[in-house]
């Protein structure tokens, strides 16, 4: 049984734009197959994601399990990640987040314009 707990105003469930959404990373394990043979193996990836609500589920036994339900910010889907999985990031890490993929679009741009360039001069 899935209850997720969120706020009622006016009868209509409360909606948040991305931008008062806070950035988390998380971990999930995924399943990754070698190239070379067939055995699987399991690895854990951490990601950069928006936390949208905190749930409840009920393990085999009763017992409750808290996740978040989080926004991955690469792919956009919602996933259920355990509580424990879940770190919220301060705001002198999302500063930094920024300043990083800032520089990268920067390195692209600059890269682009170098290539058109180069074109231009053949």
């Amino acid at each position: 049984m899935l209850i997720l707990r969120y706020q009622i105003v006016n009868q209509t469930p409360l909606t948040m734009n991305r931008a008062d959404l806070r950035l988390v990373e998380f971990s999930v394990t995924k399943k990754v197959k070698s190239k070379k043979s067939k055995k699987s193996t399991s690895k854990k990836i951490k990601a950069i994601g928006y936390f949208h609500i905190w749930g409840t589920n009920a393990d085999k036994k009763g017992n409750e399990k808290f996740f978040g339900l989080i926004e991955d910010a690469n792919t956009g889907n919602l996933v259920e990640i355990d509580s424990k999985y879940i770190r919220f990031l301060t705001d002198d890490q999302v500063e930094t987040l920024y300043e990083m993929a800032e520089k990268v679009l920067l390195a692209d741009e600059q890269a682009e314009i170098t290539e058109e360039t180069a074109v231009a001069a053949e």
